[in-house]
C-alpha cells in the first residue's frame, strides 16, 4: 500500500497537522504517533442515548435534541483539546475554530433537526453527526449503519460500479477458524449477507 499511504492529522492518530501547507512529510512528524484509537468516547454515549430517545422513547437522560447537542459539543471539544492533551503545539491558532464558529455549527445541526419532518429524518440528523464524530472508529460506524440504516447519504462504492449486496457480517478471523477445532467452517462470500443475531432489519435494508 506504499503508493496510497498518507500522513494522518493530529486527531486521532497523533500525526502532522494538515492545513494544506503542501509540504513534504516524513515518518514521526507532528505528534509522533502519540494519538489514540477512539474505541469509545463520551460523545458516542450521547449519540446512542439520542438514538434510544427517538427509537425507543427512552428519555431518562434527556430529549433526543438535547442529547444530540451534547454529543456534537463533546466531539468538537475532544478534537479541539486533543493536541494539548498529547503535548502537541503545532496547530496554528488561526486554524482553531472560534467559539462563534462552533456555536454556528451546533445551531446549524439543531436547526436541521428541528426542520426534520419526522422521526426517521431526525434519526438521520443524529446518525450523520455520530458518523462524523466516529472519525477513526469504523467499527461503530458500520454497526450504526447496520442497526439504523443511517446516515442515508453514505458514499457508494466508487471503484466497483456494481458492488453487490451490503455485507451484514464479516468473515471469521483466520486464527479463530484455523486454531479452534470446534469453530464453524469459514464463511463463503455469499454468507456475508447473513445477519448477526441482533440485526433484525429486513434484507436489502441497506442499499
Amino acid at each position: 500500500d506504499g503508493g496510497y499511504r498518507t500522513a494522518w492529522g493530529v486527531y486521532p492518530a497523533g500525526g502532522q497537522f494538515d492545513y494544506d501547507q503542501a509540504a513534504s512529510v516524513t515518518l514521526g512528524m507532528g505528534a509522533g504517533g502519540a494519538g489514540i484509537n477512539p474505541i469509545w468516547l463520551s460523545s458516542y454515549t450521547a449519540f446512542l442515548e439520542a438514538e434510544a430517545a427517538l427509537a425507543l422513547g427512552i428519555t431518562t437522560q434527556g430529549s433526543a435534541r438535547a442529547l444530540l447537542q451534547s454529543g456534537v459539543t463533546a466531539s468538537i471539544n475532544k478534537v479541539i483539546n486533543f493536541p494539548a492533551s498529547i503535548g502537541y503545539t503545532g496547530v496554528p491558532s488561526s486554524q482553531v475554530p472560534t467559539t462563534t464558529q462552533i456555536n454556528n455549527y451546533i445551531n446549524l445541526v439543531l436547526n436541521s433537526y428541528d426542520a426534520a419532518p419526522n422521526t426517521d429524518a431526525q434519526m438521520n440528523v443524529v446518525m450523520n453527526e455520530y458518523y462524523i464524530a466516529l472519525w477513526g472508529n469504523g467499527i461503530e460506524a458500520y454497526n450504526n449503519l447496520r442497526r439504523t440504516g443511517k446516515p442515508s447519504n453514505v458514499q457508494l462504492a466508487v471503484t466497483t460500479p456494481s458492488p453487490g449486496f451490503f455485507m451484514r457480517s464479516f468473515f471469521y478471523p483466520s486464527v479463530f477458524v484455523n486454531r479452534n477445532s470446534n469453530a464453524p467452517a469459514q464463511k463463503t462470500p455469499g454468507d456475508a449477507a447473513n445477519k448477526v443475531f441482533w440485526d433484525t432489519n429486513p434484507d436489502n435494508f441497506i442499499k
